[in-house]
Formats: structure tokens, sequence, C-alpha cells
């Protein structure tokens, strides 16, 4: 009888149906933006260079998650190759590769300017499947440099400071372990960037090698651990704390999200904004079904009446109206949901390109992750939205008096 109700005016159930299916699509496509926003600047973050985890001595962690942060630290890891290979060795594990964080000063011609470097395994940074944005020049090779033939990648603002383009020798100077200075000549093989400018200005990169010959030490900085799955990072780390507390150096693993503590403050903003929609969708569903509601409820009064006066109890005519309301939002949901989804595969293949966000060099496209738990949830929230909306008509409905029902006009 309710679903049946809805076709006695088509034109006021067509305008629910309406609010519900553009409330439902809202909150799918801004699941979708949001979605993709998490999982995008999560695989950034891992495949830019940090890797899944990071092993590294435990003193090292105090107070300092994040690796530029201990760029000051001699490198302290030794006997690091054996390790390496056995963490190479456990399932889902992909490569593990050396690095050192260091700070100096890099010189050409007339120019100077401090640098952060990061000296890395290039082979097994590309089996990890950790990417390098190249501006100019080329990539660092697998093999290890030799004597005099050491090669460094410039941030694209560093290169700018110093005036150097690829094939350029450039002098890098930097304290080594035992806190006297070494200088080394290097040749520029390429320009990149990290997509944050202010990284760009300082930052250096080159092979573990020619780093280790700078500092004079043999050790490095840490391990870095890139796995097939990111959801499997909790879940490797657990696995591999038993194996590193068997170094005679205490060692610990730290998760990519602790070292990059701005994803948790991105996606908590983000669930802010998303929380924040939801609430003006909810209010806005609500108000303009429950009017509609409330107007079919009023043109049948004296039919609620006659409902009540053959016997139906106040419940089960509250009940009719709720159960319309339901229905509405089952059908509004899934228009909604299958709206939603529809334009985010029409906004995906367009394939928009947004303004750079503050602090980024490169332009972000607007893209949409939808997965299938969004599109119920917009459905359970548009029907449980035209249940909260119903309520206010029904309990109306429930109080009214037959005698008054049947002589309403």
């Amino acid at each position: 009888m309710a679903l049946r109700n809805l076709g006695r005016n088509r034109r006021r159930t067509l305008l629910c149906l309406l609010v519900a299916a553009w409330g439902g699509a809202a909150l799918v496509l801004t699941a979708g933006f949001v979605r993709f926003s998490f999982d995008g600047l999560r695989e950034a973050i891992v495949r830019g260079g940090l890797g899944h985890l990071e092993v590294a001595p435990a003193g090292d962690f105090s107070g300092a998650a994040s690796s530029l942060e201990r760029s000051a630290l001699p490198p302290a890891l030794a006997g690091w190759q054996s390790l390496r290979n056995e963490i190479e060795a456990r399932p889902h594990v992909q490569a593990v590769g050396a690095a050192i964080q260091f700070t100096g000063m890099a010189s050409h011609a007339d120019r100077s300017a401090a640098f952060l470097g990061v000296a890395v395994e290039p082979d097994r940074e590309r089996r990890m499947g950790l990417k390098v944005k190249i501006r100019s020049g080329e990539d660092l090779p697998d093999a290890a440099p030799g004597e005099d033939e050491d090669l460094a990648l410039l941030g694209a603002g560093l290169a700018r400071a110093l005036g150097a383009v690829p094939g350029d020798r450039i002098v890098l100077v930097a304290p080594t372990v035992e806190g006297s200075l070494d200088a080394m000549d290097v040749t520029v093989r390429g320009v990149i960037t990290s997509g944050l400018l202010e990284l760009d200005a300082r930052l250096l990169k080159t092979h573990v090698m020619t780093a280790q010959r700078l500092l004079g030490t043999g050790n490095v900085s840490s391990l870095i651990v890139g796995l097939d799955d990111t959801d499997r990072t909790a879940a490797a780390k657990a696995g591999m704390l038993p194996l590193l507390r068997q170094s005679p150096l205490p060692l610990d693993a730290v998760e990519w999200d602790t070292r990059a503590p701005f994803y948790g403050q991105v996606r908590s903003l983000y669930v802010g904004i998303f929380a924040f929609l939801g609430g003006i969708v909810f209010l806005l569903v609500v108000l303009s079904t429950s009017n509609t509601i409330l107007m079919s409820v009023m043109e049948r009064v004296r039919e609620f009446g006659t409902l009540r006066a053959i016997g139906t109890s106040r419940l089960q005519v509250a009940s009719l109206v709720v159960l319309e309301s339901l229905w509405l939002g089952l059908m509004g949901g899934l228009g909604g949901a299958a709206l939603g989804a529809g334009l985010a595969v029409l906004i995906n293949h367009v394939r928009i390109q947004m303004p750079p966000p503050p602090g980024a060099v490169d332009p972000m496209e607007l893209a949409l992750r939808v997965a299938p738990s969004d599109l119920l949830a917009a459905l359970v929230f548009i029907i449980v939205v035209l249940g909260v909306a119903s309520l206010m008509p029904a309990v109306r409905v429930a109080r009214l008096r037959v005698w008054e029902a049947l002589a309403h006009d």
C-alpha cells in the first residue's frame, strides 16, 4: 500500500526522488574525491622515495621520525649488507635499499648553496617502484660509481641557485663522521623535483658509494623497505621486529605514515570537510523532503481519518507514512548511487587538470575513485535521511482524531 501510494502524486514523488538522488550523488562524488586524494597522496609519499618501512638504529628515531630531520646524524648502521639480504628474503618484500642522509654545501663557479643530501641505491629503488621525477638530464645509473666518476641529481631550486645544468661539475663539502670537512667533485647527472618547492631548493641525490666516500664511512643511515602492497605495512613491521631485536645494535622499524606526519593532518582535514558536507546534505534533504511529505500528509487527512475509523491503529497509520518515505529513500538512494557512479566515470574520462596545491610544483588531475562501499554508504545514508524526514509527519498523523480528520476539508 505504501509503494502504491507513491504513484498517486507523481510530480511530488518525482521531486522527492530528485532531491534524494542528487544528495546521494553528491555524497558519492565527495567520497570518491576524498578516497582518491587519500590513496593518491599515500602512494605518492611511498613511491616518492620514502618507502613503506625504514630500519635504523632505535636512538635515531628519538624525536625525529622524518629522515630529513635526522640528516645531521652520522651514519651509524654497520654490517647493513647482511641485514638487508635477510629482510629481502622475507615474504612480500620487493627490495631493500640502503640510504644515507647528510648535509653540506654545494659550489659551482662563484655560487654556493646549502643542500640536504639523500644517498640511495638506484637499482633497488627501481625494484621497489620508487620514482624520480626528472626535469632534465638522466637518472643515476644502477652501477656504483668508480673513483672520480661520482654523479649527483639536483633539485630544481638548488640547480637554479647554483646555475648548474646536467654535465656541469660541482663541489660538495660536508663534515665527515670524524668531525673534519671533506670535499668532492661530482658531475650533475640530472635535475629532479620532489613535488615540493621548499625541498627542491635544497635537495641533492646521489649514490650511497659517493656519500660514503664523502663522509669517510662504510656505514649507512638506514634501510628503506619496499613492499608489494601498502596495506601489508603493519604486518610486515610486526614480522620484522624479532629479526631486528637479534642485532647487536638496537634497531627499530618505522612505518611510512609515522615518517610523514602531514599525511595524517591532511587526512583529518579531509575527513572534517567530508563530515561537514555530509551534514549539509543531511539538513538539505531532510528539510526539503520533510516539507514535501508533510504536504502530502495534509492533503490526505480525510483518508487517514477513514483508515482510523475502520479500525487501523495509530501505529499502523504512522508506519504507512514512514514506509512511503523509506521507499522514496531506497529508490532515491539507488538513483543517487547510479548517478554518482556515472558522473565519476565522466569526470575521470575528461581528465580535468587542477592547479598545483600550495607549495607543490606539479598540477593535480581531478579524479574520483569510487568504491562499492561508497555506493552502499550513500544508499543507506539517503534511506536514513528519508526515514528521519518522515518522523514529524508520521507523529502528526498518529495524533489525528478520527472525527476531526473526517471533518477536515
